[in-house]
């Protein structure tokens, strides 16, 4: 059977998906979203002024958990790539993970806030790497549904468009919703700090619940791929990803940009609290940033599309790189006074960020199809876990930069919800770190993409030359 048909057996090139499929698909990104960035989001501001975890113990909870993910989701997406039950290859695992991770975000906020710090550090990290178990065994079979849902790479972009709708959609709710929760418990219940974070931890485990499920039955009907026969073993899987050119120089960047990504989120509420001096607006300026972001991102979707299929996919994402790095700077413009800079930050953010995510996981998929005409296995699987394993950890190593950095110029904690006095050279050093760095290293990722070299002429012309084989 050629690898453009679906177990059913139907060519995935001729036929169209329906919507409720795009958006039972998407619909699964808000889940994946909450699951991803509210923890490098709430997490350093939780350890820092709820639970006072030492930023070096902070930055080491991220490492490990996210560390593991390297090596977890490889695992994850060889072991789908081989799997064969009546729900297909990788809905059993979305399934499993999603409920396992929405268990874990609750737990993960409601642990102990006093006693030793190598007890609190114990339990964060226990906990966090239950939770990225539970986030590989659904995200990086999420993923590779993309490149199996449609042998058509714009319809792939397509597909993507409504994942990435959701995706700043669960911004919103990972984010904002996640920080009035909080604020809401405490200002009309009466919780705590610390219960309001496990309020928090409740409802959005409860929509991780409902998102999962979600994905889970609005796929039944989706097309898939036979399960690969290729037995070979994690090292050689990650030799087939390497061998890949135009995957190697897309993950090369990715690298880089995940880092500059993971200072952004670590960075962002600390930069807020503290350096603009927003600490009793701080949850209310957060959420509203978040909110202009993902607006910007979600109404920018069908202009990247047709941006996208016009110019090329390269060409649209590394001109989004550029003009997301040329914006940031309009922080600077800022201060408890003037918020208009960080109104303006971010929609260029939600715009450009917005449409080189699309850009890079529609590219991803183009990468996987390549690997497909080449080879003539189903290895969706083992390269998007490549993808998926870059993204936590690289973000993870992001959060670990900016939490080290604090630690160095002598940022100073809590444990009662207040936000400790800072120096003046500890407030400088956020600003510039926060702003500068990732600004940097977007720029610096163009210079490794200029390397790849996959048109949508050369992957068609394998594409076709593939479908032709004869059948086995």
């Amino acid at each position: 059977m050629s690898s453009s048909q679906s177990a059913g057996g139907s060519d995935q090139s001729t036929n169209r998906l329906p919507v409720s499929t795009y958006l039972g698909y998407g619909v699964g990104q808000i889940g994946g979203q909450i699951l991803r960035d509210t923890p490098a989001f709430i997490l350093p501001l939780y350890m820092s002024v709820i639970i006072g975890l030492n930023p070096f113990l902070q930055g080491l909870v991220i490492l490990i958990a996210k560390t593991y993910a390297v090596f977890a989701d490889p695992a994850v997406g060889i072991i789908s790539d081989r799997a064969n039950t009546k729900w297909g290859r990788r809905r059993p695992f979305i399934l499993a993970g999603g409920l396992l991770a929405a268990v874990s975000f609750f737990v993960l906020f409601i642990g102990p806030s006093t006693g030793p710090q190598i007890l609190i550090f114990l339990y964060m990290t226990i906990v966090y790497l239950i939770l990225n178990t539970g986030f590989s065994m659904f995200s990086v079979p999420y993923l590779s549904m993309a490149t199996e849902m449609s042998a058509d790479p714009n319809e792939r972009t397509t597909i993507l468009s409504f994942r990435n709708a959701a995706l700043a959609i669960g911004l919103v709710i990972a984010v904002g919703g996640s920080l009035q929760v909080v604020n809401f418990a405490i200002s009309t219940i009466g919780a705590s700090p610390k219960g309001a974070y496990g309020w928090m931890g409740l409802i959005l485990g409860l929509v991780i619940v409902a998102s999962t499920l979600s994905v889970f039955f609005g796929t039944a009907k989706a097309p898939s791929l036979k399960s690969s026969e290729e037995k070979l073993p994690l090292k050689e899987q990650l030799k087939v990803a390497w061998e890949n050119r135009p995957f190697r120089w897309l993950i090369s960047a990715n690298i880089i940009q995940y880092i500059s990504a993971g200072i952004g989120y670590t960075g962002s509420p600390i930069f807020f609290a503290y350096a603009l001096g927003l600490e009793d607006r701080v949850l209310t300026v957060a959420t509203v940033w978040i909110i202009y972001m993902a607006t910007t991102s979600v109404v920018s979707m069908p202009f990247f599309v047709w941006a996208s299929a016009k110019f090329g996919k390269m060409s649209v994402y590394i001109w989004c790189l550029v003009m997301f790095a040329v914006t940031t700077p309009v922080y600077f413009l800022a201060d408890q006074d003037t918020l208009w800079p960080v109104w303006a930050a971010a929609v260029f953010i939600g715009f450009f960020n917005g449409g080189f995510i699309l850009m890079s996981f529609s590219v991803l998929t183009d990468t996987v199809a390549y690997d497909r005409a080449m080879s003539g296995q189903s290895r969706e699987g083992a390269l998007s876990a490549v993808y998926s394993a870059v993204d936590k950890a690289c973000n993870a190593l992001g959060a670990v930069i900016f939490t080290t950095f604090l630690g160095i110029i002598g940022f100073v904690t809590t444990n009662d919800g207040s936000f400790a006095q800072q120096s003046g050279e500890v407030l400088s050093g956020i600003t510039y770190f926060f702003i500068l760095a990732p600004a940097f290293l977007h720029l610096l990722s163009i210079l490794v993409l200029r390397k790849y070299d996959l048109t949508k002429e050369k992957l068609d012309e394998l594409t076709a030359a593939n479908n032709a084989a004869p059948a086995e």
